[in-house]
């Protein structure tokens, strides 16, 4: 189990660099050209808007010229957008995440899989299983995760008691 759990965290840091990488790819690509979209007509209170995808323009916008001429322009500029993206290794880096995260998960299952023969194993399983499947910081306080959480504090303090390191 300790062995699984080390693999675990170690496919786990290298998940977050690769999260990490990506923003800051992203992030100058933000920098340099800006986020694909298409300005829309003013709303009846004339505050101005954009589109970022096509249903956005076909829900704004009647049927016609305009219609087409802004979903053409926003095509272009995502078209653009994903050639930059490729050229400075976004695209790339994307995938190594992507492969990176199912990695993560795969391990996961298989060390929720193994048997538990300690105290020690049994938190490990439950610190796997908080770490990727609660939903994220503000599910901390909800149910189940909330006693999911104090579960994980109370093995680890019988784990002390018994002198099983946590």
């Amino acid at each position: 189990m300790p062995r699984l759990f080390a693999e675990f965290q170690g496919l786990l840091e290298r998940h977050e660099a690769a999260l990490a990488s990506c923003d800051r790819l992203e992030a100058g690509l933000l920098t340099q050209m800006g986020y694909p979209r298409v300005p829309l007509p003013a709303d009846w209170d004339r505050s101005q808007r954009e589109a970022v995808d096509a249903l956005t323009i076909a829900q704004v916008m009647a049927p016609g010229r305009q219609r087409r001429r802004l979903q053409r322009l926003l095509q272009r500029r995502q078209g653009r957008w994903d050639e930059a993206a490729y050229e400075i290794g976004l695209t790339a880096a994307q995938a190594r995440e992507a492969a990176l995260d199912q990695a993560v998960l795969d391990t996961a299952a298989g060390l929720l899989a193994t048997p538990a023969w300690t105290l020690d194993a049994v938190v490990l399983k439950l610190l796997v299983l908080l770490s990727t499947q609660e939903p994220g910081p503000s599910a901390s306080a909800a149910s189940p995760w909330r006693e999911l959480r104090l579960i994980l504090l109370d093995l680890r303090g019988l784990a002390t008691v018994e002198g099983v390191p946590s």
